[in-house]
């Protein structure tokens, strides 16, 4: 059996204590799982993130994963919901305000409120592909303004609706909706 070099290192008491209680949750040893963790961590750093960025994209990836989300390259969907749009585009509109109402329920069961969910928005904001896009829930008001949200109109539109359902599903009033190819903005009111 091979003898493997090891080196303490300082982390904060805090950080061990979690460390300690995981790898126990894990059936590990704590020099395992750190360097496990520390192996993977300093790759991905190494391959140009930050660790905020690692961070980040592992939020994202969950959330992705819960909601059962597929990756689509934007103009496939924008093409493909400009042409179900051409034959309905009242099922465009329902099926998104269906995916808004399914993402209203994931926010009421993790994060209780809308305003708690819109704190990971400068998270998420980082890796979706809007060029632009803010969101902010205080006070009983909502505000979404993003540029880069699809193509076409409809696209915008579709998205738009599934933002409006969502809205109303965690009890808000939408009080105005401006869609251009490109351009979301939405404003809201708690009831």
């Amino acid at each position: 059996m091979e003898k493997r070099d090891r080196v303490n290192i300082a982390v904060a008491k805090a950080v061990a204590e979690l460390l300690a209680k995981t790898a126990e949750e894990l059936g590990m040893t704590q020099y395992a799982l750190a360097n496990q963790i520390l192996s993977v961590g300093l790759e991905l750093v190494r391959m140009g993130y930050s660790p905020s960025q690692i961070r980040e994209v592992a939020l994202f990836y969950k959330i992705m994963t819960e909601l059962e989300s597929l990756p689509v390259p934007g103009r496939l969907m924008d093409r493909m919901i400009v042409e179900v749009a051409s034959v309905d585009a009242e099922a465009v509109y329902r099926a998104w305000c269906d995916a808004g109402k399914m993402l209203a329920a994931y926010i009421k069961a993790v994060f209780g409120d809308l305003e708690k969910a819109v704190e990971l928005a400068p998270y998420l904001a980082k890796v979706i592909p809007a060029k632009r896009f803010d969101v902010k829930a205080q006070g009983g008001n909502f505000q979404l303004d993003a540029v880069g949200v699809g193509y076409s109109i409809e696209s915008v539109q579709a998205t738009a609706r599934a933002v409006q359902c969502l809205l109303e599903e965690v009890g808000y009033e939408v009080k105005e909706v401006v869609t251009a190819p490109g351009v979301l903005r939405v404003s809201a009111a708690k009831k």
